[in-house]
């Protein structure tokens, strides 16, 4: 039995992080996964993140596995969500993840793609959600509430706390390629 999959790639570029990265989406009947490698600086310190954002067929993430690579050192997160939502970070029990809905990578914005598809809102419509963030560049995972209104087809506010941006996306994947004015654009995308 052939399982049909539909995939996506995208190369974005972001000047104030000093950022490129390459990500791919793959969504099949089943599960939706988000890949990617960001090339940046960490305090000056060259830098590779490798990301894998497993989702179910409702986009729903499951689990989230990172690894940053700087030159003397390695350092790994991995998130897992349950059936009845219950995180654990790195094996370990999260509670203070509880409530979580989505996860929230820093560094890209692959991750908005995961609520902007799950919540499908029509134009002028807003939802909000809980994720869990990974933060750049602390490393470290909070809950963070976050805002998403549709403003048409391909364009959507995103609201986080203080910072509030426009996101346009492409209309059959939902992958974002462009994230505020001077923040990420897609180079290239298939």
């Amino acid at each position: 039995m052939t399982v049909e999959s539909f995939v996506h790639h995208v190369l974005w570029h972001c000047p104030l992080l000093s950022s490129s990265e390459y990500a791919s989406l793959v969504e099949t009947e089943h599960e939706r996964r988000l890949r990617g490698l960001a090339l940046l600086p960490l305090e000056d310190v060259p830098c590779h993140i490798d990301y894998d954002v497993l989702c179910d067929e409702t986009w729903i993430p499951t689990s989230c596995t990172v690894r940053v690579t700087l030159p003397m050192r390695a350092h790994s997160i991995e998130l897992r969500r349950d059936e009845i939502g219950h995180w654990e970070l790195n094996g370990g029990a999260a509670p203070h993840l509880e409530g979580c809905s989505d996860v929230d990578l820093g560094w890209t914005p692959a991750t908005n793609t995961v609520p902007i598809r799950r919540l499908d809102l029509e134009v002028g419509a807003t939802g909000s959600i809980v994720a869990a963030w990974i933060r750049f560049p602390e490393l470290d995972v909070v809950a963070n509430q976050q805002h998403y209104t549709r403003m048409a087809p391909d364009r959507w506010r995103y609201r986080s706390g203080e910072y509030e941006f426009e996101l346009v996306t492409d209309a059959t994947s939902g992958l974002v390629l462009e994230y505020g004015d001077d923040l990420w654009r897609a180079l290239g995308r298939s």
